[in-house]
């Protein structure tokens, strides 16, 4: 018996929060197959690359949710941590622009603007900090 998308993204989702990685990415993959840009499992191929290590790997994923849907918090929220995570500020300035954009707003988005403007404000002070230094003779 075949699985509609919604039982498919359902069966996904309880195997993801049970810690059963390869059956959720078994099912968020096969609603891929049918719908490439199916928001909620996009997003969830992105939480679950993340959770394997690969944050580089889930950016893409991150990248389709928001295409398929940017009004979605998380989406935004999500991509975010990766972007800080692997320390691509301008894109993640860029994110956060876009989520405001979107009327995307709360606590967790300031939280993660806070955190870009401290890797902002530490990667121009060392820049100032490497300029100023003086050079070896």
């Amino acid at each position: 018996m075949a699985l509609t998308i919604k039982e498919a993204l359902q069966q996904g989702v309880e195997a993801h929060k049970a810690g059963q990685l390869k059956e959720a990415d078994r099912m968020y993959t096969a609603i891929l197959k049918t719908q490439p840009q199916h928001s909620d499992a996009n997003h969830n191929l992105g939480i679950l690359a993340l959770q394997l290590g690969k944050t580089t790997e889930a950016i893409p994923f991150f990248e389709a949710a928001l295409k398929g849907n940017a009004t979605v918090e998380q989406y935004w929220l999500s991509y975010l941590k990766a972007l800080l995570k692997l320390d691509r500020l301008e894109e993640a300035q860029q994110a956060v622009e876009g989520a405001h954009w979107w009327k995307i707003r709360g606590p967790k988005l300031y939280s993660l603007e806070k955190q870009l403007k401290q890797k902002l404000a530490e990667r121009d002070s060392e820049k100032s900090s490497s300029a100023q230094a003086p050079s070896p003779e």
